[in-house]
């Protein structure tokens, strides 16, 4: 399954590590030096403010979308398709 994080990107739901809210991370030490060891793997997909971070296996997501959108967008793909 796979989860759209914004613009025009998918990532598979088994490559998502974390999915963190950028004004939480912002104020941490261990994210910066996580964001500065892995700025050759960004992908920035904000036009303008971005909501969320969400890390993969292989590469570092800036998501125009709250935390909590991708988070239920995941929840929702993950449940067993129910027709009733």
């Amino acid at each position: 399954m796979y989860v759209h994080i914004g613009e025009d990107a998918m990532v598979r739901m088994n490559d998502i590590v974390a999915i963190m809210d950028v004004q939480a991370a912002e104020g941490s030490l261990i994210m910066e030096q996580f964001m500065k060891d892995n700025e050759n793997g960004i992908v920035d997909l904000c036009q303008s403010a971005c909501k969320a971070i969400v890390i993969t296996d292989f590469k570092v997501y800036l998501s125009p979308l709250s935390s909590a959108t991708l988070k239920k967008r995941a929840e929702k793909m993950s449940r067993p398709y129910n027709r009733s």
